[in-house]
């Protein structure tokens, strides 16, 4: 007979995701203490009653629909061949997300990396791959050339997968490989944590006019605040008469480059210019050197004066193309342009203050010289 508990988080998620029926009732549901929260090996959810017994309702249904996901989107079997930590982190990320977007609040424990609302499954896992490939690299663990990462332990065909949620004990201490453990401060960073590094206070940071006219440079996605809209129509007198409703405003994304290259002064200028840009997007701003420090959302210019700025090492500016979330509306880059070009094309805006000349694959680049700063004074 299956738990009640189960059979009231299913009716629950069935609510909210009715096409989940008949996947939902062809699954089996067996009681386990094998596992120590809930899981699934792809066709049967395995739960630990103890755990199950402790959650809230809300928890509950969180819980299940997440394995309900995992099942779903095939994860198991799409897993393999895969590092089979990484695959299960990413799986678990953007489930989350997209569980959190729906208005579900992510259980006690779970992970929660926002920025992977903007990945599938397979592109979040090799973004995680290449974070930890690039930490073995750096750690003297792989010799540059090797590509592997344990596959003594990747899926393999024929193996009985259990995808076994821990993250959700959130009363003990959850054991990850050693090399694994290396990942989390460099998601945190992406997540709004910071990664420690030396802090750069910047001071009266002030304000100026526009160096660039911001509405032809971000013109594809501009709309203009409000317009008359018939979708909140008044019907006053037998009239119908239109309202005056609010357009969403386009999203950017802009990173500021803080290496040991950019002086107070100079990222003072990054910053003024980001106020301007901020009356006409929604804004959200972070740094980086050869780490990138995690995005703040800006609302207000107050926002930008109180931001914490981090960096003074090198220039690694595929760390600042990586850092760009997939659909945001404009993205841009503001340097002195002091380090080589990235590897990877990427539809973005360089802001080069000074006289170095870049050549990106892709992207529009705007150069800012001495003498026009010297105007805005």
């Amino acid at each position: 007979m299956i738990n009640e508990h189960i059979a009231a988080a299913k009716k629950d998620m069935l609510a909210r995701y009715p096409f989940f029926g008949s996947l939902a009732a062809s699954v089996e549901y067996v009681e386990t203490t094998e596992v120590r929260t809930i899981g699934s090996n792809g066709k049967t959810i395995f739960y630990n009653p103890g755990y199950f017994d402790m959650l809230t309702d809300e928890e509950r249904t969180f819980a299940l629909t997440h394995e309900i996901c995992h099942i779903a989107f095939d994860h198991i079997r799409r897993g393999r061949g895969k590092d089979p930590e990484i695959w299960k982190n990413a799986t678990d990320a953007v489930i989350n997300q997209l569980l959190k977007r729906d208005g579900m609040k992510i259980i006690r424990g779970g992970i929660d990396y926002p920025e992977a609302i903007d990945y599938d499954a397979d592109s979040y896992y090799e973004l995680l791959l290449a974070e930890k490939l690039e930490i073995d690299l750096m750690e003297g663990q792989l010799d540059g050339n090797q590509t592997e990462t344990g596959n003594d332990a990747d899926f393999e065909e024929g193996d009985e997968i259990i995808f076994d949620d821990e993250h959700l004990l959130w009363d003990e201490e959850i054991e990850l490989p050693e090399e694994f453990e290396d990942l989390i401060p460099k998601r945190a960073s992406k997540a709004g944590n910071d990664i420690v590094r030396d802090e750069r206070p910047i001071d009266d940071i002030g304000w100026s006019k526009p160096i660039l006219d911001w509405r032809l440079i971000l013109r594809d996605t501009i709309n203009y605040g409000v317009d008359w809209s018939l979708a909140h129509a008044e019907i006053e007198d037998g009239i119908v008469r239109p309202v005056l409703d609010a357009w969403p405003m386009p999203e950017t994304e802009i990173v500021l480059d803080t290496s040991w290259s950019v002086e107070d002064s100079l990222l003072r200028n990054f910053l003024r210019e980001c106020k301007n840009i901020l009356q006409l997007s929604k804004l959200k701003v972070g740094c980086f050197d050869t780490c990138f420090y995690g995005f703040r959302d800006i609302r207000s210019l107050k926002d930008i004066d109180n931001m914490v700025f981090m960096g003074g090492g090198g220039t690694d500016f595929n760390v600042a193309m990586s850092a760009f979330s997939l659909r945001v509306d404009n993205k841009i880059i503001f340097t002195d342009g002091k380090a080589p070009m990235p590897e990877n094309p990427l539809d973005v805006v360089w802001l080069v203050y000074g006289d170095e000349k870049i050549e990106p694959k892709t992207g529009k680049v705007i150069y800012i010289t001495d003498e026009q700063l010297e105007q805005l004074k």
